[in-house]
């Protein structure tokens, strides 16, 4: 049987652009995220890998069309999608992880950009343009982060007219 683990990623959206870093480990572009922790809900996860990674506090933009009021029971917003994705790890082997997909936007406009972050456009995610990563390559972010990613500014972006 694989093993399965649990992660949260968000894609912050901060005037029209989408914040990626090159992932060493991975060697892909990616938003920041992160494995669910115990005691830890997906929203929980995405905001606290945020600040972890980003250096800054966000919200998590809910889809309103799935969230339920009960009288007994809470429930937090649902994803805008789950992908599966298959990883390869020198210590932990092959594996996958189970990745809830949230979309947010900074709560503060004035935020610093964080070393080793770029911010990145609906214009080079439609080119599928390459960066420089820190191994001096240039390489575009992966199909998933292009597509998510345009979706994320679609959905959170300032209409410019």
């Amino acid at each position: 049987m694989i093993i399965k683990h649990f992660t949260s990623t968000v894609f912050v959206v901060f005037k029209n652009k989408i914040f990626l870093h090159w992932h060493a480990k991975v060697k892909e572009w990616l938003p920041p995220g992160g494995h669910i922790e115990l005691n830890e809900d997906p929203i929980e996860t995405a905001i606290r890998e945020t600040i972890e990674e980003l250096g800054i506090e966000i919200q998590i933009v809910n889809r309103k069309d799935n969230l339920f009021k009960f009288h007994d029971v809470d429930s937090i917003p649902s994803p805008e999608t789950i992908l599966v994705e298959e990883v390869v790890d020198q210590t932990k082997g092959k594996h996958l992880h189970i990745d809830m997909i949230y979309y947010g936007k900074p709560i503060k406009d004035n935020i610093q950009i964080k070393e080793g972050w770029i911010l990145v456009d609906k214009k080079s995610l439609l080119a599928k343009k390459e960066f420089l990563t820190p191994e001096n390559n240039f390489q575009a972010p992966p199909q998933d982060v292009i597509l998510l990613g345009l979706d994320a500014i679609t959905k959170l972006g300032i209409n410019v007219s």
